[in-house]
C-alpha cells in the first residue's frame, strides 16, 4: 500500500483506496467501455471492462438497465447505452461553449504532438482564434487568442472555406482582397485549386503562407448538418519539421482530433461561427 507522511514525519498509509465504492466504479468503468466503434458490448466485453466474472457482469448489467443507463438488444442479446446515459451526455454538453467541449481534445493533440494547437471560428470573411495551447518544449507567441486573419490565407481558415458549399465558398474569394505576406504566400488565382485539394485530402496546409517561420496543418469542425462551424490546426516550425513530415506524422492527428470533436457536439452549440455570416 502507498504510504505518506505525517505531520510528525512518519510515514503512513495512503487510505485514499478505502473511499472507493467498488461497485460503483465497476459500473462506470462498463459506461466507459462504450463508444464510436463500440456502441454494442456482450455480457463478455461488460466482464472484461468491469473485470469482473460474466455472472457478476450480468448483475453488473441488470442494474444499469433498472437505472435507465443500458437497454438490452432482444435480437443479439447485447448491451447498449441507454437513454438516461444519453440523455445526461446530451444536456451537459448543450450547456458547453465550443471551445469548452473542445478544451480536453485540444490538450490531448498538443501532447501527443508537443506543438502549438488552435481554434478558431469563422466569422464573415475571416476567422478568429478562440483558444490556444502552447506547446511546452516550443512556445511561440504567434496567434494569440483574438487574432484574425482571412480565411483565404491560413491552414484554420482554409480548413473551414473548403467545407463550405460551392455557391459561398465563390462568393468568399470574390470578396476577398488579395493579400501577400510572404513571398510564399498562395497568390488568388491558385485558391480555388488549392481549397478543393484540400477537401480531397481531408485537411488544409499553410507553408510559410502567413510567416515563413512557420507551417500548420488543419482541419474543420463539422456540425450534424454538416457545415463547417470552426477548425483545429497545429502549427510547427519551418526549420524544425518538414513539409513531408507535417503531412506524414501530424496531419492525421489533426484530423482525427478534429473529427472527435465534431462527434460530440450538440446541433446549436454555442460558440459556433459561419462565413460570410457575422457573428
Amino acid at each position: 500500500m502507498a504510504r505518506k507522511r505525517s505531520v510528525t514525519g512518519r510515514a503512513q498509509p495512503d487510505n485514499r483506496s478505502s473511499y472507493i465504492v467498488t461497485a460503483l466504479a465497476r459500473g462506470l468503468a462498463v459506461l466507459n467501455a462504450f463508444g464510436p466503434e463500440r456502441y454494442e458490448l456482450s455480457l463478455r466485453d461488460l466482464a472484461d471492462a468491469a473485470g469482473v466474472t460474466p455472472a457478476s457482469a450480468f448483475r453488473i448489467g441488470f442494474t444499469l438497465i433498472e437505472a435507465g443507463y443500458v437497454i438490452r438488444n432482444p435480437v443479439t442479446k447485447g448491451y447498449r447505452l441507454g437513454p438516461r446515459a444519453l440523455s445526461i451526455g446530451i444536456e451537459t454538453l448543450s450547456a458547453m461553449t465550443l471551445t469548452e467541449i473542445a478544451a480536453p481534445y485540444l490538450v490531448a493533440l498538443r501532447d501527443r504532438t508537443n506543438e502549438t494547437v488552435k481554434l478558431a471560428i469563422p466569422t464573415g470573411l475571416q476567422v478568429v482564434v478562440v483558444a490556444r495551447v502552447p506547446s511546452l518544449s516550443y512556445p511561440t507567441m504567434t496567434n494569440y487568442i483574438g487574432a484574425q486573419m482571412p480565411a483565404t490565407i491560413s491552414s484554420l481558415g482554409r480548413a473551414v472555406l473548403a467545407w463550405e458549399t460551392t455557391e459561398l465558398m465563390t462568393s468568399v474569394l470574390s470578396k476577398t482582397k488579395s493579400l501577400r505576406l510572404t513571398p510564399k504566400t498562395l497568390p488568388k488565382p491558385q485558391l480555388r485549386e488549392e481549397l478543393e485539394t484540400t477537401r480531397k485530402r481531408g485537411y488544409a496546409v499553410n507553408d510559410q503562407g502567413t510567416t515563413m517561420e512557420h507551417r500548420s496543418v488543419g482541419a474543420p469542425l463539422l456540425a450534424s448538418s454538416g457545415h463547417p462551424i470552426g477548425a483545429v490546426n497545429v502549427s510547427v516550425s519551418a526549420q524544425r519539421i518538414s513539409m513531408a513530415e507535417l503531412k506524414r506524422r501530424i496531419a492525421p492527428e489533426v484530423v482525427q482530433t478534429a473529427a472527435d470533436i465534431s462527434r460530440v457536439l450538440p446541433p446549436e452549440v454555442q460558440g459556433a461561427g459561419r462565413l460570410g455570416v457575422s457573428v
